[in-house]
């Protein structure tokens, strides 16, 4: 029997990485454009968790708020878009 094992990503991940990109020496001093955008395909488990956190981060309860399938934040100047699997 095989068991697989979903791995929970925190958006503290997603912040660090937008910032690796915006710190790159190529954006920096060779003028390497950053992405408007960038969309992500998360397992329902994770996409739920990253709401959760972006919901905590805005100081707003999950009852305020409706989950989506889909959902957007800006980090650092990046669109990121979250859909499920």
């Amino acid at each position: 029997m095989v068991k697989t094992i979903i791995r929970i990503i925190n958006l503290k991940e997603f912040v660090d990485f937008a910032y690796s990109i915006k710190e790159m020496n190529e954006v920096k001093e060779m003028g390497f454009p950053i992405p408007k955008a960038m969309t992500f395909l998360l397992s329902k488990q994770n996409h739920n968790s990253i709401q959760k956190e972006i919901l905590k981060e805005k100081n707003l309860s999950n009852s305020e708020i409706e989950f989506s399938d889909e959902f957007e934040v800006e980090i650092y100047g990046i669109n990121f878009k979250f859909v499920t699997e």
